[in-house]
């Protein structure tokens, strides 16, 4: 078999997903794609893919998805700007961080942003099953049963490989890898937004500054245990919040549901945060505010089945904090890269995926860490003029380069023949001693912990961190 004769089925039609069924689609793979939301043109509020991410949605079609992306993105300006609570100026840094950034970075309205893509994957020959969910998957833990799905329907779909891109909230994870559902609530909980200015908002002297018809906007409002982002884009017209606060609600079953503006302004009102920015929440039209829990989840220790011809990736393998910056990067390179070992395996699928597994477990999971690290380093200082000024760098988007300027795909295509050697020849070692190291540095909070700690175990928010984690962090550390 070679790798243009492959079946693949993608469970879910996020941007993971999808990016995995368009690269697997261009290598010539037979591809389909099931989703069971039946549109996604109008939902959600903003997402955004810093270089690393936005690099593969820029080569599609020659560049033409990337140009198409970014004329609804934030584009308009290139100032990414930092208050303390009180409103406070502190300081500023490029929106694109480096020059070169400008073709493969986006920020905008998931919902456009995502139709753009899910057209791409449509125009490219993906089959699409939209409004179909999957209630169960085959041959996942048995060699002589073929791999599949099967839908509500009863339909059941056959293929040489099942990728799960099936979110947070996997079931590809009991389905699949045989896993409890290990959620906690990670003791904090964002509200969102996205809507459009009225022109009544723009006559709002509050609202004024953030409606400039000239100039997209991204600013961040720290305080603690509270930090705020608002962009403003589209010529001023568009507009989407986030407020990262303190939570200690049962999630329950769960964990996304409708938020009010009076909710929302407790935290703020607590904080003593800037007036024009909670003049912006105010002003959101009902029904537009989501409650959001974030939920922790400790990395997996595997992420293929028992049969090596189902793998999950995406949030179903590393559910990602926002405060990460990466979850939706992280996904889009899982996409690729996937399709890079189905490709270069020339039809061996098993040898794909343990190949694809070595070369994202390790990166992976120390950026998903980075999260906690990103949201503490917010929320823990008192922010003035003055300390920024004494501390450079302390406030900022933490975009390391060796996160932001990796080539998810020309990654792959270096390593793939040395690790596939490695799989061939039985090289003994853990999954973390045989993966590709990560890249770069632990965050802080994680490496704090192993040094601290007399025991082999880690913490995070009173977390016991699993196995996989510790054996991450302590090889990092010595």
């Amino acid at each position: 078999m070679s790798s243009t004769t492959l079946s693949v089925v993608v469970v879910g039609g996020g941007f993971g997903g999808l990016t995995a069924a368009i690269e697997c689609k261009l290598r010539g793979m037979n591809v389909t794609i099931i989703e069971k939301y039946p549109t996604s043109a109008d939902q959600g509020d903003v997402i955004d893919f810093f270089p690393n991410g936005g690099r593969i949605i820029a080569k599609w079609a020659d560049g033409r998805v990337g140009r198409d992306m970014l004329k609804c993105c934030i584009n308009q300006g290139n100032k990414f700007e930092f208050y303390n609570q009180k409103g406070e100026f502190l300081c500023e840094e490029p929106w694109n961080l480096y020059p070169h950034h400008y073709p493969h970075q986006f920020a905008g309205h998931r919902g456009e942003m995502h139709e753009l893509c899910m057209n791409y994957a449509k125009e490219i020959g993906v089959e699409v099953l939209l409004g179909q969910s999957v209630v169960d998957y085959l041959g996942s833990d048995d060699d002589n049963v073929p791999v599949g799905v099967v839908l509500a329907s009863g339909e059941k779909l056959l293929a040489d490989v099942v990728v799960a891109a099936d979110g947070p909230r996997s079931m590809a994870r009991q389905k699949v890898l045989k896993l409890p559902d290990t959620k906690v609530n990670s003791g904090y909980a964002i509200f969102r937004a996205f809507f459009t200015m009225t022109e009544e908002h723009k006559k709002n002297p509050l609202l004024k500054s953030f409606s400039d018809p000239n100039e997209d906007m991204t600013k961040l409002w720290a305080g603690p245990d509270v930090h705020c982002l608002l962009y403003s884009w589209n010529k001023g017209n568009d507009v989407g919040w986030v407020v990262t606060h303190k939570d200690d609600q049962d999630i329950g079953e769960s964990w996304s549901f409708p938020g009010t503006i009076e909710d929302t302004l407790k935290y703020l009102d607590e904080g003593s945060f800037e007036e024009r920015f909670k003049e912006v929440v105010r002003q959101t039209p009902p029904g537009r505010i989501v409650d959001y829990k974030l939920v922790w989840r400790d990395p997996l220790q595997t992420w293929l089945s028992q049969s090596g011809r189902t793998v999950v990736i995406g949030d179903a393998a590393h559910t990602h904090l926002p405060s990460s910056g990466q979850g939706g990067a992280q996904a889009l390179e899982d996409g690729v890269t996937l399709a890079v070992c189905l490709d270069r395996a020339k039809g061996d699928v098993k040898l794909a995926l343990k190949v694809f597994e070595r070369i994202r477990f390790n990166r992976s999971h120390i950026i998903h860490m980075s999260g906690v690290s990103n949201r503490d380093g917010y929320h823990q200082v008192e922010w003035t003029r003055e300390f920024v000024e004494a501390n450079p760098g302390s406030m900022t988007v933490h975009r390391l380069d060796w996160v932001i300027e990796h080539d998810a795909e020309k990654n792959a295509e270096e390593h793939f023949e040395h690790l596939a050697a490695d799989v061939k020849s039985g090289k003994q070692g853990t999954l973390e001693e045989l993966s590709l190291p990560a890249g770069g540095h632990i965050p802080a909070v994680a490496l704090d912990a192993v040094k601290s700690q007399q025991s082999e175990e880690i913490h995070i928010d009173g977390h016991k961190i699993n196995e996989t984690v510790r054996k991450i962090v302590s090889s990092v550390a010595a």
